[in-house]
């Protein structure tokens, strides 16, 4: 078939959550089919990244925005009931754009990545529309507000109803939608969305993350993201100034290390704290992973799926997170990962399985496993291929 992928961001480099699910989407599912990208750049330096894409797709085009067109884009046009994140991605030219492609070819499905991109086809009956909410944005930005900022709770008092109310209404103008986990699809499908919709999840690549054969391993405690996002920085804040120094009181060698592009100052502050090591980006991750020895994402707000809790247990760490992460991975707490909502339980957790080598290697082994028959890439090609039956039916 042939695809049109619609994204507010190039998806590449794979190196953030949202760019890392539309980019294995477009690569596996080019094994199949005919794809041309259509997509924002915020700087024309960005359009360099463009040939790392070049082998997946029949056609890349991009529409160059900056971030101040953007901004003033979203503030003429608040009158409008749209979420802050869709009038900040308004754009003529892009709409222009999409409507050029869809007259000049034909396309047998457009996929639209995120709800930001969903108002440029929304209002169309053909081809089959895909829209990929990825997350329930709303889910997490409600449970983050005990955790922002007088600022931002001000903000997401304007945009957290937009956001539900759009959440809401936008499933029912594709023919299906898709989300990142059951727990995000139980929670827009309870607030009355459209029952189009549809989970299809993350992978991993699991010959990149894998164990490595390893000695005795440094009492370590890693962390992953992309750290100037917000859930990451306070995750790291809360794993470093009340989890750590419990402890530290029984095994004070232990430390802490952050990996991961774009360390906000908080972050590179917490470098300042004996036994933290503000790492950033590391070229090889697993191997940093295998250097380590319990991965722990202590995070207090989240939605869909962490790509990072995934990445480690493919890697064979043993992992230690919260219940609102391990909602949408769906393992056994105890048996594929630890769940621990509190500084207490963490810090015990941790503990016990640097003081039971025997345990951390039994929870990792069965972590892996688990993410090896549950998180597939491919999958997605079995999704495309039930609906490209349906469009052959018709």
């Amino acid at each position: 078939m042939r695809i049109l992928f619609l994204t507010a961001r190039l998806p590449y480099p794979p190196t953030r959550g949202d760019r890392l699910r539309a980019y294995h989407f477009l690569r596996v599912l080019s094994r199949e089919h005919q794809i041309t990208l259509l997509s924002f750049i915020a700087d024309e330096s960005e359009s360099a990244n463009a040939a790392y894409l070049r082998p997946y797709c029949a056609d890349i085009h991009l529409v160059h925005r900056t971030p101040w067109q953007s901004k003033i884009t979203a503030g003429l046009n608040l009158w409008r009931p749209l979420p802050l994140q869709s009038l900040y991605y308004r754009s003529a030219v892009m709409q222009e754009a999409v409507d050029r492609l869809l007259a000049r070819q034909r396309f047998d499905v457009v996929y639209v990545h995120l709800f930001r991109m969903a108002q440029y086809v929304s209002n169309r009956d053909s081809p089959f529309r895909i829209l990929d909410l990825t997350d329930a944005i709303s889910q997490e930005i409600r449970r983050s507000l005990p955790y922002q900022s007088l600022y931002w709770r001000l903000i997401y008092r304007f945009e957290l109803p937009r956001i539900a109310r759009y959440e809401q209404e936008i499933p029912r103008h594709f023919d299906q939608t898709w989300l990142i986990s059951e727990a995000d699809r139980q929670a827009l499908v309870q607030g009355g969305a459209a029952e189009n919709i549809r989970v299809v999840h993350n992978g991993v690549d699991i010959d990149r993350y894998r164990p490595a054969t390893r000695g005795p391993v440094a009492p370590v405690l890693a962390f992953v993201g992309h750290m100037s996002v917000f859930h990451n920085v306070d995750a790291v804040e809360f794993l470093v100034h009340e989890i750590l120094p419990i402890v530290r009181q029984e095994i004070p060698s232990v430390q802490v290390h952050i990996i991961g592009d774009d360390p906000s100052p908080r972050v590179q502050q917490l470098a300042n704290v004996p036994g933290v090591v503000v790492a950033g980006h590391v070229v090889d991750l697993n191997a940093a992973l295998n250097q380590t020895a319990i991965f722990v994402a202590p995070l207090r707000f989240a939605a869909g799926i962490q790509n990072k809790v995934l990445e480690a247990m493919a890697a064979g760490l043993p992992v230690i997170t919260t219940s609102y992460v391990n909602d949408g991975a769906e393992a056994e707490d105890g048996r594929h990962l630890i769940v621990a909502d509190d500084a207490p339980s963490a810090a015990r957790a941790i503990l016990e399985l640097l003081n039971d080598p025997e345990r951390r290697e039994q929870l990792g082994r069965a972590g892996r496993d688990f993410v090896m028959n549950r998180y597939r890439w491919e999958d997605v090609l079995d999704q495309i291929r039930t609906i490209e039956t349906q469009i052959s039916a018709k």
